[in-house]
């Protein structure tokens, strides 16, 4: 394996503690509300709706590590 893709996997590896400790901060939230369906937005999130949503940064990071493996393959597999 080279370099790139020991980066790649720690990067990678990162990203999914980072989500594992979002997500199970988000559950503890839920379970404290227990049930209510319409509670207040809170303010941070209302400013940077796009921001604070895990969907919106899962679609950008996927797509900037597209983007990074097809840099790689172009540049490793250029002709010659």
């Amino acid at each position: 394996m080279n370099l790139f893709v020991n980066a790649l996997s720690i990067v990678i590896v990162g990203i999914l503690a980072v989500s594992l400790i979002y997500t199970l901060s988000v559950a503890r939230q839920k379970k404290a509300v227990e049930g209510d369906l319409d509670t207040k937005i809170a303010e941070p999130v209302q400013r940077h709706i796009y921001m604070s949503n895990p969907i919106f940064w899962a679609y950008g990071i996927f797509f900037t590590l597209v983007l990074f493996i097809i840099l790689f393959v172009a540049i490793t597999f250029r002709a010659s």
